[in-house]
């Protein structure tokens, strides 16, 4: 692609991306909407008009022209935050799934090129990471994306749990279909709106005493709150649901151990050891890994 097709092109990208017409470009820079027209087309803006253009477009002349700078003092996280600020808010879940997206395949040794996020897939996909360092998976499916990232401490993962007893408290809870019922009803509410056990027991055909006894489990946990209320002159104790982010990634996550992950583009193992260590440090000795061919060799 010649640089004039290559400016024209991001050009017209960029605009779009940012939800703007010809006719609101033209009018942030004072110029009509033909000459944008020709801009996009056939002609390129005057010198000095070139800077408001990347400005308006919150982006850099060198990726207008589609010029790329090896630079090692680049602001990454600020190009990053100027991406994200430049993207409207509901087109901004899904720049967040390409850029992750990128980071994993750009891990992969086998692949030279930019990974570029599908619009759709075939099966039920994924893409996973794994190293000595990091771990990471995601699902590329539009009815329900997501990416999961875990930096590998040194000591292993292990080394933060800690007390396990609360884990296994939690485990036992979502071990429950009616608790599961209750934490997707409870989740699926507005922010800050009260239930009491009564409707909840109501709502789902479920006994009061399983619902009360699941509720004070949710409770210990933070994952709900409680307040105190007088309806028709009696004593009411009413409950908020959290939604706490950590328990709709453990549920989704859940899902997706229970499932045969078949499909994962890419997967990208580079790793020798596990996320977890011995608390004594002691280590297995690494296998060695069979050579590749030597050049030549047959």
């Amino acid at each position: 692609m010649d640089k004039n097709s290559t400016f024209r092109t991001n050009l017209v990208k960029r605009r779009k991306a940012l939800g703007l017409t010809q006719e609101q470009l033209a009018a942030r820079l004072n110029v009509s909407p033909q000459a944008v027209s020709k801009w996009e087309n056939s002609s390129y803006p005057d010198g000095e008009l070139l800077p408001r253009l990347a400005k308006e477009l919150n982006i850099s002349l060198d990726s207008l022209f589609g010029v790329k700078v090896m630079d090692s003092e680049r602001d990454i996280e600020q190009l990053i935050d100027d991406e994200v600020r430049s993207v409207p808010e509901e087109k901004r879940s899904e720049l967040f799934m390409k850029m992750m997206y990128t980071a994993l395949c750009a891990c992969n040794p086998n692949k030279d090129t930019v990974g570029r996020l599908r619009s759709s897939f075939e099966h039920e996909t994924f893409a996973g990471l794994k190293t000595d360092r990091e771990l990471a998976l995601s699902r590329l499916n539009t009815d329900l994306r997501y990416f999961c990232f875990l930096e590998i401490p040194e000591k292993g993962v292990n080394s933060y749990f800690g007390d396990t007893t609360n884990m296994v408290r939690l485990f036992n809870t979502l071990a429950d279909d009616d608790a599961i019922s209750i934490i997707s009803y409870l989740g699926a509410s507005v922010r800050n709106k009260m239930f009491s056990v009564a409707m909840i027991s109501e709502k789902l055909d479920i006994p009061s005493e399983k619902v009360q006894h699941i509720i004070d489990r949710l409770d210990r946990f933070g994952l709900v709150w409680r307040v105190s209320a007088d309806i028709n002159d009696q004593p009411v104790i009413l409950y908020g649901y959290t939604h706490h982010t950590s328990l709709t990634l453990i549920l989704v996550l859940a899902k997706t151990i229970t499932n045969y992950l078949k499909y994962m583009d890419p997967n990208v193992e580079l790793w020798e050891r596990g996320a977890f260590r011995r608390e004594n440090g002691e280590q297995d000795e690494i296998v060695p890994q069979v050579p590749w061919w030597k050049e030549g060799e047959l």
